[in-house]
């Protein structure tokens, strides 16, 4: 039987949530050698996420080869209107989502650094549309994918990928319908089991199969978003 991340070690963060621990599930049937998560709260700063990561790949016997981010901070996903956004709320979101971002792509980066690996961000696409009320939220969606982007130009001798990969609104916990950012239904009915549909996604840019591809953004939403 093919196992796509056969012997590779996997990090998932942000499985607090629903999202994550069943993305994390979805990753395992990936056969992974082994997976762990990690909780949103344990990624506010720099010194909190090499612990973690230093501790998962001690769990895993050996360095992590697969780390994928999904972690966002609970206030990103309050709805509030643009012209009320003050700066305390503009900063919990923003610097809330990119500062650990940052934070796992660095260590991350150290992990595999010689040796190659995955990096894959959790970017759902309501980001690319715009959503109304959560300005804040899509804003650092879209400065992830960015971060994203400059990573895997960067790192790309060093055999280290960075991928995005765009589930549909359902998926996160902004309370926003695939109808309410596309001009029609999705193309395949609707925005799909995170374990059936959605973590085979994450698997395959994760896998070696996907070893030529970089610096992308796959839409995993059933055809919500069809991006060029």
């Amino acid at each position: 039987m093919h196992r796509p991340l056969d012997g590779k070690r996997v990090v998932v963060t942000g499985t607090e949530r629903d999202f994550g621990r069943e993305l994390l599930d979805g990753v395992l049937g990936g056969g992974p050698s082994h997976a762990s998560g990690i909780a949103t709260s344990a990624l506010e700063t720099r010194a909190q996420v090499d612990v973690q990561l230093a501790a998962a790949a001690e769990r895993a016997r050996g360095p992590v080869d697969v780390v994928v981010h999904v972690a966002m901070p609970e206030v990103a996903f309050e709805a509030i209107d643009f012209a009320e956004v003050d700066d305390a709320r503009w900063e919990a979101v923003w610097e809330g989502t990119m500062r650990p971002t940052l934070f796992v792509l660095q260590a991350a980066f150290r992990e595999m650094q010689g040796r190659g690996g995955s990096i894959v961000l959790v970017t759902p696409t309501v980001s690319m549309s715009g959503a109304e009320r959560l300005v804040p939220y899509t804003v650092a969606v879209e400065g992830q994918r960015l971060l994203a982007k400059s990573a895997a130009r960067q790192w790309g001798p060093d055999g280290i990928r960075v991928n995005c990969v765009a589930p549909a609104p359902e998926h996160s916990a902004v309370g926003v319908e695939s109808t309410a950012v596309s001009l029609a239904p999705p193309a395949l009915g609707g925005p799909g089991d995170v374990v059936a549909d959605i973590a085979p996604v994450v698997v395959w840019l994760a896998s070696d199969a996907a070893h030529f591809v970089t610096g992308v953004t796959v839409c995993a939403d059933g055809g919500v978003w069809m991006a060029p």
